[in-house]
C-alpha cells in the first residue's frame, strides 16, 4: 500500500513541477496539491502521525530539490521572464505639446486624436464637441493626454 501512496505523492509533484512550468488554467496545480493531500492524508492513516509528518517533510524537500534542479538545469531560464520594460517619462515629452497648434484628426467629443507637427496624439476638447479638421490649440495636459480647445477663425 504504502508504495501506491508515494506514487500518488510523486505524481502530485509532478503535476506542480508542470504548474510552475507551463502556462495553463491552474488544472494542474489543483491535480498537483489533491495529489499530495490524499497521498500524506492516507500515509497517516496508515502508519501514523510520525509517517505523516515524515511524508510532509519529503515531500517539501523534493518539491525544493525539483526547484534547485530547474534553475540550475536553465529550465527555469527559458520560462521566466527577464525583460523589464522601462516606464517613459510621457510628462516631459507631453510638455513640448504645450501651446501648439495643430488640426483634429478624428471629431473630439470629447476624446479624439489631433496632428501637431508630424506628431499624432491622444487628446481630449476642453468644449464639448469639435469637428474633425479644425484647428486646434494644446491649452494643458490632463494625466498622459493632451488637452486642446478649438482656435476660432478669425474674418
Amino acid at each position: 500500500m504504502l508504495v501506491w501512496e508515494i506514487l500518488l505523492a510523486i505524481v502530485g509533484l509532478v503535476l506542480l513541477f508542470a504548474e510552475i512550468m507551463l502556462p495553463g488554467f491552474g488544472v494542474f496545480g489543483v491535480s498537483g496539491v489533491i495529489c499530495l493531500l490524499v497521498s500524506t492524508v492516507l500515509v497517516g492513516f496508515h502508519y501514523g502521525t510520525a509517517a505523516f509528518l515524515i511524508m510532509l517533510v519529503c515531500l517539501v524537500a523534493v518539491f525544493i530539490l525539483m526547484i534547485v534542479f530547474a534553475k540550475r538545469s536553465g529550465l527555469y531560464q527559458k520560462v521566466v521572464l527577464k525583460d523589464k520594460q522601462e516606464a517613459k517619462d510621457f510628462d516631459e515629452e507631453l510638455k513640448g505639446f504645450l501651446q501648439k497648434e495643430g488640426v483634429a484628426l478624428t471629431p473630439l467629443h470629447p476624446v479624439g486624436r489631433a496632428a501637431f507637427d508630424g506628431s499624432e496624439v491622444e487628446v481630449t476638447s476642453q468644449d464639448t464637441y469639435i469637428e474633425q479638421g479644425a484647428k486646434v490649440k494644446v491649452t494643458g495636459i490632463s494625466g498622459k493626454t493632451l488637452v486642446v480647445r478649438q482656435i476660432e477663425i478669425q474674418q
